[in-house]
């Protein structure tokens, strides 16, 4: 075996290796508890959907609401929630999303490093930037457990260096594929098997790149230069199958989805958690190196501790970027900034989104013609796609870099040693623990088992929560938000009904059930921090005489 070969063999080595310990390291402590919707609420819910109707039904009977609740908006996911919930009946007790995460990051890793090779990498440096692009995205890094729907992503890697590859064929060498459209086609119907927020920024990406195609065809046909239209019925067999077939599923999961949200009318749609975009160019490394100064430096910079506003990717993303850009440039010989303008524009939307402090009208035209855009209501998750498009930008240059490297690699060492030890610095953010619950106290999983033991069908939280993520209720009916979740978390234990409903939007007409007494002089006593008044107890004993379906009421103190 040749030493390339070799070399080659242990690039896909050490790069599975990574992949592989990454996902280890950040192996969830328990059931999330806290936040997402309490992790396993979403898988539980459509397992009992399936267990009692056998298909999907988005509406439950878990939460104590006279018949039933309709759940459109929890975070759900075909792949996660619908499949998971098939391994919820068979064993509640698998780790299934963390299982589910790992072949997420396998899937990534062996597609992207499959695509990159294609685009001319070679397979040493195919293979190590794939695991670095699977395993180094420091956003997704901060919101691991804490927001379970960005954890999975297989199918946004997919997307994006599958069209950074057809756009190289397209800008390079005026070749087109229909065999390779069939296959971006999947990877449009497959995203809609994950959670809503990667729908609309995947249809976005695919219409501005399929748009900058349009425009440089009739560029180039004005210019009379011909293009190569390549792809044979053979090979169509394959990517037309499995696109019907995952439409199928998804028709199957999403028209119940579509009917139920129908029934809901208009939802509230606020645009908050706009990112500093002094964030975005960030050094990462800046605190540790702050650090090394300790009391030395009175002042330091604040570090992202909220997962919302993580939205900077690191200089090992930005500084070849910026290279690239450099090199790429006509004057230098190079194919032109018109080989990466499309990604150049989805980065410009991505600043404007989420940068401006205020709703604009770049949130006005996207999320009115952009399919299932009118969703993305916090905008600095932006920055979850942010690696994926600087680093298409890095590959569809990578020609231009690796030679001007291997010319002046010698020269410009000490620089080209600097940014390796500064990449490694803030790859070291990768080592922070992810933001996840601990286990319970085992004098609370007691209890809760008690409770599951206990006759009854329905648990009463005081406080309970009735919140949407779109502010809907939430100010009214849950006044310590996101504390009073907690309840209806623990469901997951008990496997008894709830009071409240916590979910990503509500509509004014879910808040109706709990607009009654008692509940709003409960909603009122926990807003104000203080007990029930005499005749508040005595309202509050007599529901009790009136709900003997209730097992046990959990008090919250805290």
């Amino acid at each position: 075996m040749t030493f390339t070969r070799r070399l080659e063999k242990f690039a896909f080595w050490i790069g599975l290796l990574l992949v592989l310990g990454y996902w280890f390291w950040v192996r969830p402590r328990s059931p999330g508890y806290i936040e997402d919707f309490c992790g396993d609420i979403s898988r539980r819910v459509m397992a009992e959907n399936l267990k009692i109707f056998g298909h999907p039904v988005f509406s439950t009977d878990l939460y104590m609401a006279p018949t039933g609740m309709t759940v459109p908006f929890f975070s759900w996911s075909l792949e996660r929630d619908w499949f998971g919930a098939y391994f919820w009946l068979l064993n509640k007790q698998l780790p299934f999303v963390w299982l589910y995460f790992l072949f997420s990051m396998l899937g990534s890793y062996l597609g992207v490093g499959y695509i990159l090779r294609k685009m001319g990498l070679g397979k040493t440096g195919a293979w190590l930037f794939a695991a670095l692009l699977v395993v180094a995205h420091i956003p997704r890094h901060f919101k691991l457990w804490h927001h379970f729907e960005y954890i999975a992503q297989h199918w946004v890697y997919w997307s994006v260096f599958l069209d950074a590859w057809i756009w190289q064929r397209f800008y390079r060498e005026r070749r087109w594929s229909w065999n390779l459209e069939l296959w971006r086609a999947v990877c449009l119907v497959g995203v809609l098997g994950t959670p809503g927020y990667l729908w609309g920024p995947m249809v976005l990406e695919w219409t501005v790149l399929r748009g900058a195609m349009a425009v440089w065809l009739v560029l180039s046909l004005k210019r009379q230069k011909t293009f190569q239209v390549e792809g044979t019925l053979k090979r169509a067999y394959l990517p037309v199958a499995l696109g019907l077939f995952f439409t199928t599923v998804v028709l199957i999961w999403f028209l119940p989805l579509y009917a139920e949200m129908k029934k809901l009318g208009s939802i509230p749609q606020p645009i908050h958690w706009f990112a500093h975009l002094g964030y975005v160019v960030r050094p990462l490394w800046i605190d540790n190196v702050l650090g090394l100064f300790g009391s030395l430096i009175q002042w330091r910079p604040p570090f992202f501790n909220n997962p919302e506003t993580i939205v900077s990717i690191g200089w090992f993303h930005w500084v070849p970027v910026i290279t690239a850009l450099a090199l790429i440039r006509k004057r230098k010989a190079g194919p032109g900034l018109g080989l990466v303008a499309p990604y150049l524009v989805i980065i410009l939307i991505a600043f404007l989104y989420f940068g401006t402090g205020a709703r604009n009208f770049v949130h006005d035209i996207i999320q009115t013609t952009v399919p299932f855009m009118n969703f993305f209501r916090v905008t600095s998750r932006w920055g979850m796609f942010l690696p994926y498009f600087t680093a298409a930008i890095i590959a569809l240059a990578w020609p231009e870099l690796s030679v001007w490297i291997q010319a002046n690699g010698r020269r410009l060492w000490k620089p080209i040693a600097l940014f390796l030890i500064l990449s490694l610095v803030e790859l070291s953010w990768l080592a922070v623990p992810p933001n996840d619950m601990p286990p319970l106290d085992p004098s609370t999983e007691k209890l809760l088992q008690d409770v599951a033991d206990a006759p009854g069908t329905t648990v009463l939280d005081m406080p309970f929560c009735v919140a949407g993520g779109n502010g809907v209720c939430t100010a009214q009916q849950c006044p310590n938000y996101p504390k009073a979740t907690v309840g209806a978390c623990f469901s997951t234990w008990h496997e008894k009904k709830v009071y409240g409903l916590y979910q990503a939007r509500l509509v004014p007409s879910q808040c109706e059930i709990y607009n009654r007494a008692p509940y709003r002089s409960w909603f009122h006593a926990w807003a104000n921090q203080r007990c029930l008044t005499p005749p508040e107890w005595d309202e509050f004993c007599g529901y009790l005489d009136e709900h003997p379906e209730l097992s046990a009421v959990l008090v919250y103190p805290g």
